[in-house]
């Protein structure tokens, strides 16, 4: 149970560092937990109402707010402040934000936000390379679409 509750609090508290690859794999984690929950959000309720596309929406600024604790840990790897996650909202800057996040490396020793972040388990490397699969499976849909 300890574990839990130390895991939970690392996901949603916005103190501290990840790396790179925590962040792709936790942000992989929280897309695929969104579609499932707003799939199962969408069958439940659509025996009550015909419409739940409020309930996803929210269900999808949910999963933006955790996004965006992803975001801070990693500005605060690269010793950056937190506040910079909101420039990921904007057209075209948050597009070359995020990329700056994926590609440059973080910090090595401690720095003003906490100590380095811990070394990547084999989980989330694996979780983290699933972004090929992902990537690899949307451009074959994409370019090999049955019908056109």
């Amino acid at each position: 149970m300890n574990n839990t509750l130390t895991f939970a609090n690392e996901l949603m508290n916005p103190q501290g560092r990840i790396g790179r690859l925590r962040l792709l794999a936790w942000s992989l984690g929280l897309i695929a937990a969104t579609v499932a929950f707003a799939l199962l959000l969408g069958w439940v309720t659509s025996a009550v109402w015909k419409d739940a596309a409020g309930l996803i929406l929210i269900a999808a600024l949910i999963a933006r707010i955790m996004s965006m604790i992803f975001f801070v840990k990693r500005l605060h790897d690269l010793n950056w402040s937190g506040w910079f996650c909101w420039a990921v909202l904007l057209p075209w800057v948050g597009n070359f934000l995020l990329l700056l996040l994926l590609l440059i490396p973080g910090n090595r020793g401690n720095n003003r936000f906490g100590p380095a972040p811990p070394p990547n388990s084999m989980s989330v490397v694996i979780l983290a390379s699933m972004w090929l699969v992902v990537i690899v499976v949307a451009v074959v849909l994409t370019v090999f679409r049955p019908g056109i």
